[in-house]
């Protein structure tokens, strides 16, 4: 490969009129007087090459015309000298990449006028990005592949904020150079490495442990995460890693609680970081010899955890009724863009499905589909994996809302004549329900329309940061799983069925989603339900709501039978004590039973209204007795108010389960007279 240097004659005349171009004889003198060959050039590493000027052009305005001209990036050894060279140099360079670029045709004008039609207010900024890639690699921008911009040599290309992998994706898919319309970004591992050099080695490492472990992609992500964030207190700290003992430990746990509030993250942090030490003692210098994690501090840590998870109510809505109030608002909106409506129909969809974020905007626009043991039902269906590790997961709507979302989404794909394009989180190509022209409908495109157009307004938000120092909880789509997860437990009684519609493969994350006040109230609406429907009397109902307000329900055997299959007869029969005219519901002795009906441990069923009756009728014959003995009978006698209070609270125990007081006394008649009550039973 000829590496020789360009002359003046060869050299591209683009503009001979600008400073740069008149200044390229000078600098031609120059570099060859230091660097008699290109070889010379290239074989000195970067750190010792020399800066050359002329005036105020640097050599680069010379060198990437030589690279170019002699196509030297075809070399994987030069190309990638030359990138390293590249990067180092100041951004000032852009205007000169990309009339290099235009000259060179590695950029054409139809693509640009495409870019100003995509990114017409960072059109600049993404041509000079897109002008680097191709100069980097030597090629032109329809011949850059996927491969190549996720190489992380090309990272100095981006600018922050503005241009992106991403973005440069999806100019590409929209020019049709790719049918992958998403990219990879540059993995974690690499961004640590590059941020924390001092332990390349270590890292990379590190990373092949975790792959030759098995781990899943996602507690990779998780661990790499807990990863920076330690690396990030050594060096912010100054701590030395190979001398890390139990005080840094402890030093680590405080500059986590002024980061984190919620103690299970501060555990997990502190339990990596454990973990990493471990598995590099003795195996690198860089590490400490021994493990110096005090126990104390970690049994701590889990029970604060422990106790933080028990009493938390995760991502559920802690504002009643909250998931109804955002569904009819993004029903009533009216959009005003595509995107919006795309926006829109997506929450409609999660907030009447119970999926997952991930689920839902990756879905296939084939995705509504009969229920498989019910095809009067209709659901979301996809072909990959959801989080659960569900194939072919299938979620059923509750309310025709989404279905029509849905339908909307599909007749809109038909129109717009949508082709098949790649999703890197499956790796599966298919049309997608949001797919749009520059491939997909982003995560925070998405998020950031609930939060700006749905949310504000709400009175109930507002009052909650009212009473929180400003301050909102999480809103996304996993405490719409939970909204629906608790009117299926309140309607079916069945914590299988609510198991199966958020697909669970293990009951006590089910439990879990049940726990938070709001599905704690909801699911004590419908037992007190029974009660207010007169099948049940008593005040037992009073000492179930006692235990449902109880933070610590999970722990009693009580939470296990008030959601499961359960039903009362079996819920009596293990918990209460038959008495001759309903059930007790204590664990403790008791042999004054004629109180029963004032106490709050009893119950009273339709089925025991017969035992009533023949209480009721007993306790009025003991009362006319009472009356005919006594000589100077008061009701304020206290044998008498006694008797008198114990045959109301019987009545009003009859009368909560339905049965008018004309009705309970003509029963008394018919059982005195040694008739069936039924009969009265049949006239109320």
């Amino acid at each position: 490969m000829d590496t020789s240097w360009i002359e003046m004659k060869d050299f591209p005349q683009m503009n001979s009129k600008t400073p740069e171009m008149r200044r390229i004889p000078g600098l031609i003198k120059k570099l060859r007087r230091e660097y008699p060959t290109g070889t010379d050039w290239l074989n000195t590493p970067l750190e010792k090459k020399k800066t050359i000027l002329c005036g105020n052009t640097k050599e680069y305005a010379y060198i990437i015309a030589w690279i170019l001209e002699r196509r030297l990036t075809e070399d994987p050894n030069y190309r990638k000298k030359f990138i390293k060279y590249l990067s180092k140099q100041t951004n000032k360079m852009g205007v000169l990449c990309f009339n290099y670029s235009l000259y060179y045709s590695l950029i054409t004008q139809e693509e640009i006028e495409k870019i100003k039609e995509l990114r017409p207010n960072r059109t600049n900024l993404v041509i000079n990005t897109i002008s680097r890639i191709c100069i980097s690699y030597g090629k032109p921008f329809k011949n850059i592949t996927d491969k190549d911009l996720q190489d992380e040599i090309i990272d100095w290309v981006f600018t922050r904020g503005v241009t992106s992998r991403e973005g440069i994706q999806n100019i590409r898919f929209s020019l049709g150079y790719t049918i992958k319309a998403k990219i990879k970004s540059q993995s974690q591992s690499m961004y640590l490495v590059e941020k924390y050099p001092f332990l390349t080695r270590e890292i990379q490492d590190f990373q092949i442990h975790l792959k030759n472990e098995g781990y899943a992609s996602n507690t990779i992500r998780k661990k790499n995460s807990s990863l920076a964030t330690f690396l990030s207190f050594l060096v912010e700290q100054e701590v030395e890693l190979r001398q890390f003992n139990k005080y840094d430990f402890l030093k680590y746990r405080d500059w986590l609680s002024c980061r984190y509030k919620n103690p299970s993250v501060i555990y997990n942090k502190v339990i990596e970081t454990k973990l990493f030490i471990e598995w590099g003692l003795n195996d690198y210098p860089s590490f400490p010899k021994v493990i110096d994690c005090p126990n104390k501090l970690l049994a701590s840590l889990n029970k604060a955890s422990v106790d933080h998870n028990d009493n938390n109510d995760g991502l559920a809505f802690p504002i009643e009724n909250l998931a109804n109030i955002i569904i009819s608002k993004c029903y009533d909106y009216s959009p005003k863009t595509e995107i919006e409506a795309l926006c829109r129909d997506f929450w409609l969809i999660v907030g009447t499905c119970p999926v997952r974020f991930e689920f839902a905007i990756s879905l296939s626009h084939d995705c509504l589909q009969p229920m498989l043991n019910d095809d009067r039902l209709l659901g979301l269906i996809s072909d990959y994996r959801d989080k659960a590790g569900n194939i072919h997961g299938h979620f059923p709507f509750f309310d025709q809302i989404g279905i029509q979302a849905v339908r909307r989404l599909q007749k809109r794909c038909v129109e717009l004549g949508f082709k098949p394009i790649y999703n890197p989180k499956n790796n599966l190509t298919y049309i997608h329900l949001f797919q749009i022209e520059s491939g997909f409908l982003s995560d925070y495109t998405v998020r950031k329309f609930l939060h700006e157009k749905i949310l504000p307004g709400i009175q109930d938000l507002e009052n909650y940061k009212a009473e929180n120092d400003g301050e909102l909880f999480k809103i996304g789509a996993h405490g719409f799983r939970h909204h629906i997860a608790t009117i299926v437990q309140a309607r079916t009684s069945n914590t299988r069925a609510t198991q199966f519609i958020l697909g669970h493969h293990d009951i006590k994350i089910t439990y879990k989603y049940l726990r938070s006040r709001v599905s704690r109230n909801t699911l004590l609406y419908s037992i007190i339900d029974g009660y207010e429907k007169k099948t049940l009397s008593g005040k037992f109902y009073l000492k179930i709501i006692e235990l449902w307000a109880d933070s610590t329900i999970e722990d009693k055997k009580l939470f296990d039978v008030l959601t499961s299959e359960t039903d009362l007869s079996n819920f009596l029969k293990q918990y209460g004590r038959k008495r001759d005219m309903g059930w007790c519901m204590t664990e403790e002795s008791c042999e004054n039973f004629y109180r029963c009906w004032g106490c709050h441990h009893f119950i009273l069923r339709k089925e025991e209204i017969e035992e009533a009756i023949i209480k009721l009728a007993k306790h009025f014959v003991h009362h006319k007795n009472l009356i005919k003995s006594s000589k100077n009978y008061t009701n304020e006698n206290p044998v008498a108010a006694d008797s008198i209070k114990t045959i109301a609270l019987i009545q009003k125990r009859l009368t909560d389960l339905g049965v008018k007081p004309e009705g309970i006394w003509e029963m008394v008649k018919l059982k005195l007279s040694g008739r069936d009550i039924k009969e009265a039973l049949q006239n109320d």
